[in-house]
Order: C-alpha cells, then sequence, then structure tokens
C-alpha cells in the first residue's frame, strides 16, 4: 500500500515540507483526489424508495411528456390488449417491456406518446374460466376441465354467466395491470380500455353497422369449425395443430347405382361395381352425399375374392392390396376420371329406397393416400361445402352443439345422442361392418388435426347458421394496404399477406354468453333473421342507455325493435361476436382520443407475438379496410415465444415456468438454488453437508447476502438482449448474464460518479483534451450513433452487446484503468480534461441506457452532483444527445484509426510485462520502463511523438522512451523482455526493461530521485494545493 506519511528527510534531500513548520508530517493521500459518490456498489433501495423512484421515471415521465411535449409530433403505440384472465408470464414481460423501451425511446426523441394500455376482457377463455370457479354447496373443490363446466353449468342463466366474468376479467385487469406497472411500464394507466366497457363496446358496434351498410355481413348454412368441449364455432385462428392426434382412418365401398356411360361400355362389366372411398371421419359418413375423383387421374376396376369389383385410382391398387391382403385382379385400367362424373352410387346405411348420389369432380383428390376416391359431406368440410355448392348440393349435418348425433343421423338406426368422436364413431364403423361395406380400418391413423385452443380438445366441422363477414369483398384493398406497412421483422409483410389472401369470409359469431351480442333479430313465426342498418342503430341507441347485459336480461322487451318494424313480433338472438372483431376494432379507440392523421394511419406501431398475424393484425387490417378503407397502423412487429434455456415450452408439468415476479423480488434465485442442489450428486450432497457448507441458493444462484432491492432491471436487461425477432430464452444462465452486465453497468456509473465528485461543471473545450481523451469521444459517438440507429430498427439485442463491449472493453478493461493516474494524482488540465471527457460518458451513457434500465439509470441521476445534473439533463426525460460534429470529424476519424492501430502495441506491453513478472523480474507494470522501437521517419514514430506525454499512463508503466533503433546500452546484467507489434502498418518492438528512478510514495511511479521523496510532478501538484512546499 502506499505510504501515507512522507517524513522530511535529514540528509538534505528534496522533500514535501508544510508552510508552517519544518520536521512535520504530511498526509500525502489526503492530497489524492480519490473517488467520492454516495452511489452504492449495490442498490440499497428499499422496495418504498424504489417504488418512489419508479413513479418518477413512469407515471410522473408520461404527465410529463403528455403535458409539455409538442402535440403536433405525437407517437401512437396501440397496445393489443392481453387476455384478462391469468397471472402474467415472461411472455407478457417480453411483450410490453418491449413496448416500454420504444415508448421511452420516442420520448428522448422529443415526441409526445401516446400508449393506452388496454385489455381484451370477452370470449370462451375468460367465461370458461369463471365457470370453472364456481364451487357447488357439496364443499366439492375439485378442479373441472372446461368441458366438464360448461356441462355442469350449462343450465346457468346467461347474466348470470356474464356477472361472473365481468368479475373476473376486471379483477384480472387490476392485477395485471399491476404487475406491468411494477416493470416499469409506462402508460396512461388511469384511462386503460377494456373492451367489455360500454363505450368501447358501443364503437364496435358501430364498425358492425358501418359493413352491415357496405353488405358485408351475412349469415349461411355452411361448415365451420365446431369445438364440441366449448359448444361454439370457432375461428382459424383460435385452433392448436395436435401433430400426433390419432383418428380411425376407415376404406369403405360404396355400391355403384349407375356405372355411367363410359364404364357401361365396356365388356365383361356388370353393375355390381363398388366405388372404395377412404377417410379419416368416418364420424361424418351419416353426412355423406356425394364421392369425389380427380377428373385428371386414371381408375381401374380390380376384382377381389373377398369384396368383389372395386373402382380405386390406378395408382392406389398395390396400397388397396396390402390393406385387404389379396392379390387384385385388374379387370380394366386406364379409366379416366372425368368419365365417371355421371355415374352414382348407393349410401350403404341409406334405406334402398333413398335417391342415389352424384360422383363429382374435385382437383384436390390426390393420389397420394387413401384410394383415389374421397367420401364428400358437405355438412362437415369447407372444400366439399365449395365443390357440392356447383351442383347446388345442400349440406347436412345431424350433429348437435355438443357434438352428438341427432335423430337425423341414420333414423334407420339409433345413434341419437352418441359422440361423434367416441361412441357414435364407433357404432358407425360397427354399422359398415355389419352391412359387409368396410374393406378395413386403421385404428390409430397419426396425422395433424385441428384442436380447441382453450379446451385442448379435437374439434370437427360442422355445418351451422353462423354470421359471416365477406373478406373475399375487401381482400384487394387490404392486401394493397399490406404492400404499404413495414414489418420487423420483414418476414411479416409475407405471413399477414397468406392469411388475408387465403381468407374468403370470416365466421364472426359464436355460441357463448360473454361478448358483445350480434344485434340480431329473428321473426318468430319464420326464423328469418333482421340485421338491417336501422335496426342495428336503434339497438345500440338502446345499448348506450342500458348497456349489453340487458339483451338478455330483459328478453320480452319490445324497445329493441325500432319503430318501423313492430308490426311483426321478434325475438333477440344469443350469439356474440368473435372476441378476435372486438379487439380488432381497438383502433376506434385511437381515432375517437385523437382523431385522423391526414396522409397517414392512425397508429405508428402495432406489436405483438408472431401469432397475432393470424389473429389481432389482420382482425385491426379487415375491421379498419372494411370501414374506412385503409391500415389502421404503418408498422408491424412481432416477437418470438419465450422458451427455457432448453428450448422447450414453458409448462407446469415440466416445472420451468419462471414467472416475472419471482425474477424482481428474487425468489427465483432461492428456487434455482435448490433445484441445483436437487441436481447434485448424492455424495457430493452428503460431503457438502457434512462439512456444513452454505446453502446452494448462496452458492450456485445468488449471492450469500440477499439484495433486497426489486430487481426489476434485470427482468428489463433479459427483453432488451434478448433477439426479440426469433424465439427467445430464459433460465438461469441467461438471468445471471444479464444481471452480470448490470452489474458493471452500475460499477461503471459508480466509477464515473466517483471521480465526478469534485468536479466544477466547467468543460474543457475539445480542442484542449488530451488525445487519449478524444479518442475515448471518438468511441463514445460510435457507441451514441449505433445506438441510435439500432433504436430506430428496434434492434435492442445490438444496443445490449454493443453497450456491454463498450462497458467491459473499452471503459472498464482499458480506458477507465489508464485514467486512474491523471484523476487521483495530478491536477490542472490533465485532470480537468480527463473529467470533462468522463462526464460526456455519463451523460451519453445515460441517454443510451435509459430507456432500457430506466430505474437504475435514474438512481444514477439522483445521485449525481449539482454540477452534473446542472449540465444534464435527467436521463428519462432528456432528449436525445447527439454527439458534437467534432468528435466525428475526419480528424477525429484519423485520431481513432490510429489509436485502433496501436492497440497492437498496448497488447505487446502487456505481454512483455507479463512475461517479466511471471520470471518474477518485477510485480507491479510501474516496476517497468518501456521502450518503443518504431522505423525512423515513419507514420508509426509520428504518432508516437504526437502522445509522448501521454504514453506513460496510457500504457501503466513508469516511463515510455520512443528509439528507432534497437538499445545498445542496457545495464549490464538487467531483465530485458520485448514483443513485437504492428503500428500503422509498420513493424515495432516493446521493450520492457527495469524502471530507473525511485518509487514516488505518492503516485507510486519509479520516478522519483529516492523512496523518501516525491517525484517531480506529485511535488508540484501537492505545492499547488496550497498545503505544502517542494523546498531543497
Amino acid at each position: 500500500m502506499m505510504r501515507s506519511l512522507l517524513q522530511i528527510s535529514k540528509h538534505g534531500k528534496r522533500s514535501i515540507m508544510t508552510s508552517a513548520t519544518l520536521n512535520s508530517r504530511v498526509n500525502l493521500k489526503d492530497t489524492l483526489k480519490l473517488p467520492n459518490t454516495t452511489f452504492p456498489i449495490r442498490s440499497s433501495l428499499t422496495p418504498a424508495s424504489a417504488k418512489e423512484l419508479l413513479e418518477k421515471c413512469t407515471d410522473d415521465l408520461y404527465k410529463w411528456q403528455w403535458e409539455n411535449l409538442p402535440k403536433d409530433k405525437t407517437f401512437v403505440f396501440h397496445d393489443g390488449p392481453p387476455f384478462a384472465n391469468g397471472a402474467l408470464h415472461t411472455g407478457h414481460a417480453m411483450n410490453k417491456i418491449l413496448k416500454d423501451i420504444i415508448v421511452r425511446y420516442n420520448i428522448k426523441l422529443g415526441k409526445r406518446v401516446s400508449y393506452i394500455p388496454g385489455w381484451d376482457c370477452h370470449g370462451l377463455p375468460i367465461e370458461l374460466k369463471a365457470l370453472q370457479n364456481i364451487r357447488g354447496t357439496t364443499g366439492d373443490v375439485s378442479a373441472l376441465s372446461p368441458a366438464e363446466a360448461i356441462e355442469k353449468n350449462k343450465d346457468l342463466h346467461a347474466t348470470e354467466i356474464r356477472g361472473l366474468a365481468r368479475k373476473l376479467a376486471a379483477e384480472t385487469v387490476e392485477a395485471q395491470k399491476e404487475g406491468f406497472r411494477s416493470w416499469g411500464v409506462i402508460g396512461d394507466w388511469e384511462n386503460a380500455y377494456r373492451t367489455m366497457d360500454l363505450e368501447y363496446e358501443v364503437r364496435q358496434l358501430r364498425v358492425f353497422k358501418e359493413m352491415i351498410k357496405k353488405g358485408l355481413i351475412y349469415r349461411h348454412f355452411k361448415p365451420v369449425y365446431w369445438s364440441p368441449s366449448s359448444r361454439t364455432a370457432l375461428a382459424e385462428a383460435e385452433l392448436e395443430y395436435n401433430e400426433t392426434h390419432n383418428s380411425k382412418a376407415a376404406t369403405i365401398k360404396f355400391p355403384l347405382a349407375n356405372l355411367g356411360s363410359y364404364l357401361s361400355s365396356l365388356p365383361n362389366i356388370d353393375n355390381t361395381i363398388s366405388a372404395a372411398i377412404w377417410t379419416t371421419t368416418p364420424w361424418s359418413i351419416p353426412g355423406n352425399l356425394a364421392i369425389l375423383v380427380n377428373p385428371d387421374l386414371k381408375y381401374v376396376v380390380v376384382n377381389s375374392p373377398k369384396h368383389g369389383k372395386l373402382l380405386a385410382g390406378e395408382e392406389r391398387v398395390e396400397h388397396l392390396q396390402k390393406l385387404l391382403d389379396e392379390e387384385l385382379e385388374v379387370i380394366v385400367k386406364d379409366i379416366p376420371g372425368k368419365a365417371l362424373l355421371d355415374a352414382t352410387y348407393n349410401h350403404p346405411l341409406f334405406p334402398p329406397t333413398a335417391p342415389p348420389h352424384p360422383i363429382l369432380a374435385a382437383d384436390y383428390v390426390t393420389s397420394d393416400t387413401g384410394t383415389g376416391l374421397v367420401h364428400c359431406a358437405p355438412g362437415h368440410g369447407m372444400e366439399d361445402y365449395l365443390t357440392c355448392q356447383k351442383h347446388n348440393i345442400q349440406p347436412f349435418s345431424p350433429i348437435d352443439d355438443s357434438g352428438n348425433y341427432t335423430s337425423d343421423a341414420l333414423p334407420t338406426y339409433d345413434l341419437t345422442g352418441l359422440s361423434v368422436l367416441s361412441a357414435g364413431q364407433d357404432k358407425i364403423l360397427s354399422l359398415l361392418s355389419d352391412h359387409n361395406v368396410l374393406l378395413g380400418c386403421q385404428p390409430k391413423f397419426q396425422h395433424k388435426y385441428p384442436y380447441d385452443w382453450r379446451t385442448k380438445l379435437p374439434i370437427i366441422q360442422r355445418a351451422t347458421p353462423q354470421w359471416f363477414a365477406g373478406v373475399e369483398m375487401i381482400k384487394g384493398p387490404a392486401l394493397s394496404e399490406i404492400e404499404k406497412i413495414e414489418f420487423i421483422p420483414e418476414a411479416g409483410q409475407h405471413r399477414l399477406h397468406a392469411y388475408v389472401s387465403g381468407r374468403d369470409e370470416w365466421c364472426i359469431s359464436r355460441q357463448r354468453t360473454w361478448g358483445v351480442p350480434i344485434p340480431a333479430l329473428y321473426e318468430v313465426e319464420s326464423g328469418e333473421a333482421l340485421l338491417s342498418e336501422e335496426s342495428v342503430e336503434h339497438i345500440i341507441s338502446v345499448i348506450e342507455k342500458k348497456g349489453t347485459d340487458a339483451w338478455w336480461s330483459d328478453p320480452d322487451s319490445e324497445e329493441w325493435v325500432a319503430p318501423q318494424y313492430r308490426d311483426k313480433k321478434y325475438k333477440r338472438g344469443t350469439e356474440t361476436m368473435d372476441v378476435w372483431f372486438d379487439s380488432g376494432t381497438s383502433w376506434t379507440l385511437i381515432r375517437e382520443k385523437l382523431g385522423e392523421r391526414e396522409g397517414r394511419a392512425l397508429v405508428d406501431i402495432y406489436l405483438e407475438g408472431s401469432d397475432q398475424h393470424r389473429g389481432w393484425f389482420q382482425s385491426s387490417l379487415l375491421t379498419s379496410v372494411a370501414s374506412t378503407g385503409k391500415a389502421p397502423y404503418e408498422k408491424v412487429v412481432t416477437h418470438g415465444f419465450v422458451l427455457d434455456e432448453k428450448g422447450k415450452k414453458m409448462s407446469k408439468s415440466l416445472g420451468n415456468i419462471i414467472s416475472p415476479q419471482e425474477i424482481i423480488d428474487g425468489s427465483y434465485w432461492q428456487r434455482a438454488g435448490q433445484m441445483a442442489k436437487v441436481a447434485q450428486k448424492p455424495e457430493k450432497a452428503k460431503k457438502q453437508k457434512a462439512e456444513k457448507k452454505p446453502k446452494a441458493v448462496a452458492e450456485s444462484s445468488q449471492p450469500a447476502k440477499k439484495e433486497q432491492s426489486p430487481d426489476i432491471d434485470t427482468l428489463r436487461l433479459w427483453v432488451a438482449m434478448t433477439d426479440f425477432t426469433a424465439d427467445g430464452t430464459i433460465g438461469e444462465k441467461v438471468l445471471r448474464f444479464a444481471q452480470e452486465a448490470l452489474r458493471k453497468y452500475r460499477m461503471t456509473g459508480r466509477f464515473l460518479l466517483g471521480n465526478l465528485g469534485d468536479w466544477d461543471g466547467k468543460e474543457v473545450p475539445y480542442d484542449e483534451l488530451l488525445n487519449i481523451d478524444k479518442y475515448a469521444l471518438y468511441r463514445l459517438a460510435e457507441l451514441s450513433q449505433s445506438s441510435k440507429a439500432e433504436y430506430e430498427t428496434l434492434a435492442f439485442s445490438k444496443i445490449f452487446h454493443s453497450t456491454n463491449v463498450f462497458n467491459k472493453v473499452f471503459l472498464s478493461a482499458f480506458y477507465l484503468n489508464i485514467l486512474k493516474d491523471r484523476l487521483y494524482v495530478d491536477d490542472g488540465i490533465s485532470r480537468a480534461s480527463a473529467q470533462t471527457t468522463l462526464f460526456y460518458i455519463l451523460k451519453h451513457y445515460l441517454d443510451i441506457l435509459s430507456p432500457i434500465v430506466p430505474l437504475l439509470t435514474e438512481e444514477i441521476w439522483s445521485h449525481s452532483t449539482p454540477a452534473i445534473t446542472q449540465n444534464m439533463d435527467q436521463p428519462v426525460k432528456g432528449k436525445w444527445a447527439e454527439p458534437p460534429a467534432e468528435w466525428s470529424s475526419d480528424a477525429a476519424k484519423e485520431l481513432g484509426r490510429k489509436f485502433q492501430s496501436f492497440d497492437s502495441c498496448v497488447e505487446a506491453v502487456n505481454l512483455a510485462v507479463e512475461d517479466a513478472r511471471t520470471a518474477k523480474s518485477l510485480r507491479a507494470n510501474l516496476e517497468a520502463d518501456i521502450i518503443l522501437v518504431v522505423p525512423e521517419g515513419g507514420e508509426a514514430q509520428k504518432f508516437l511523438k504526437e502522445i509522448e506525454s501521454e504514453l506513460s499512463a496510457i500504457l501503466l508503466c513508469s516511463k515510455v522512451h520512443i528509439s528507432t533503433s534497437q538499445p545498445t546500452n542496457l545495464d549490464e546484467g538487467a531483465w530485458s523482455y520485448s514483443k513485437p507489434f504492428n503500428l500503422l502498418l509498420e513493424e515495432g518492438t516493446a521493450i520492457a526493461v527495469p524502471a530507473k528512478g525511485s518509487k514516488c510514495p505518492r503516485c507510486w511511479m519509479y520516478t522519483s530521485r529516492s523512496e523518501v521523496e516525491a517525484c517531480e510532478r506529485c511535488a508540484g501538484v501537492v505545492e499547488r494545493l496550497g498545503n505544502c512546499t517542494a523546498t531543497a
């Protein structure tokens, strides 16, 4: 350690003396300018003080910017509403924190930001959870599955269900709101929107009315995705596909009733031919109304010893032989598919008196699977429906809301009430076998199959009367609008384009209670629907007074019928709108609050998960184009899903769920430690127990002393460091990395504040700065400019990487390290230049980091001296600081080029000194002088001469000598170590040799005449302090 006292020499040598008394002692440590700051190494914020600081950089910030930033520079960020039906998870954190970073950055650009958070409060997920929460009076508190909850409460009145769902949604909104705010997410929380609020519902209904006016809403009886477990129609966006679903695949023969002209003209052909069809939905056989063939495929008639003559695809004969386990004799081949289109067949389970059914052409029939002929049930598949519509064949679907057969299903047999996906299907297969028409059945045919996204159970396709929005009529304008929108990542444009172009209509009706009612009236006598513009406007006026609950609470009131229609008796429909229509009209909130923007879309950015291309992005686009003719947004940003560190989806069964709250309150680290302890080998665990080592949580997960401060910024930094355009991961390693980066940010902030503790606020002009400081500002300008460019493109992970590298590699490992001598020991322009540079680094450091880790930057700000705060705006409020042009001028770039080349020299010196340390020739770098040998007259020599006065500080040695030749006057027997380097494309050598002078007791450099007196530099500094004078 440095000697704190320097005794006056009794031998007449140069020494330090007080101005008052000779032969006294001076405490040299007191003459050093050591760091001084109240900013702690580890956050000392209590939950209460953290909350206070959080309010300053969230609620106070949002209010301030809304009231003070210019209205004509408003940035509109529209929040896609999350479902109000569960606890917050890391997917929520990814979503909301990404939005918050963008909002904060735009405030730093001087824009007034509109960000109104919202919640999607209607729909099946919330209704199901409300029903599952109902507990009976028997004391049974066992959890019900969604399907069980629906069945158990099927007689509950709609108003009761709506009340329960509303209460659940309201409670969830408040809980989630508290969570979002605790993450440092700013927004207009006091005016947050909920899709269940009356004013929202009215705006939604007005969009619906506008679409009615344009003829875009209609009612059809056609197949839709139907969930027997939820008892409602579903949209494509509400499906999940199970890749390992097992169906019963059946091959069935249908006897031909009329062979048609082509087959009848062939010799040796009689009327005992049967068409062999293949299906993975045997339950749909009661709805069979046609057989489909591909007109361009070839077909054959084969003879089966067991099953007679069969008609099949020519390329499927081998498959049929394997299925039947017998040799098949080909009787007729090369039959064109189109030649079969005048043939007919009889349904094997219909009465003999039933009329025959046709064989129809369909180009989606292939020879890849099955028999080349397909069973066609227009009531159970959209392709079948469209094919049959061309022939005026109406759909037939004898299945009820629960997925059970009705009495119309094969009335000759007793199928009523049997589930089509279980007992009913088994009954069908049994009947087919009894009639000797079942050629084969594969009981477990694995394939991709749609499931209800909420109940996780299989769905069916079922023809029912539903309300549809005609997408086909607005598809062209919608696709044109997509071309104008910016997408991040760019692939999002193709995805949204594909979803819209592949959709002709949108089933918007749902057979559930919790939602916005479809304002349709039905004439009691005829059942005909009334959904006119006038009727809907009248119903909206009633809803504005009474609310949507009244649609169910007073069913007999004539008030709902517009006066001009009261000559007939009507009843109200019970269907509700698809929740995607609910959230898809949320743009109306922005239009109402902020108005239209001339020549621009209502909203700057929509940002949600990648699954929203088929959900909210699409529904918002369609409703807006249908209503206004243009897209509601200018930019669409999507993020991936959050997986665990092994790339697995998070689930309770895997035990890999991490909640944002446990990261913030620190409980995650305890749990991670416990998991690490469980994973230890038994003998290791036993040994640790015997040695009474600290708990595993302290060893492997968290420092032994738990930090009490809320760890909000680790959560936020994890989001920023993740490339959100792909699926991200979270776990102990990832969070450790974020924590370590945050710790280094904090340590750098502490160094900056500590060494600016006595700064007087006077900035040294750029031209007077030392060269190394100019170089630091050049590097800082590069970081600031690249960070701004990356904020603009939302490349937050690149900002994290570049700031992390700048912090660790340039600042901590190099620049801040070489400044210590100038900051602690020096005075005058050398120290002032360093402090000015540190101030600029602090200013831009906080500027870059504040959108990502606002709590840390505000904490640093709160510990800053008046000299700092008077020269710098509050980080969260301050406008983005553009680096002065001189920092990036041609001269600065040239200096940067030279210093970057100088890295080779620094590395060579470090290696040479390390060799000396390894050989025990020295213990500390300052025990060495450095000789830099470079070619005479070259650019390298010129540059070294320019920075000669700064070299000893940069190279962390006592003295540096520049030479153009290898030294020959080294002391005999003295050690030396050399390493080559390349400076500005010129070869050089760095030689470490013993320092010539004695160790200065103040600065520790070996530049003093003796160990008991200060070096010339330190003597001058002390003398200028006014406390001591240097005398001989």
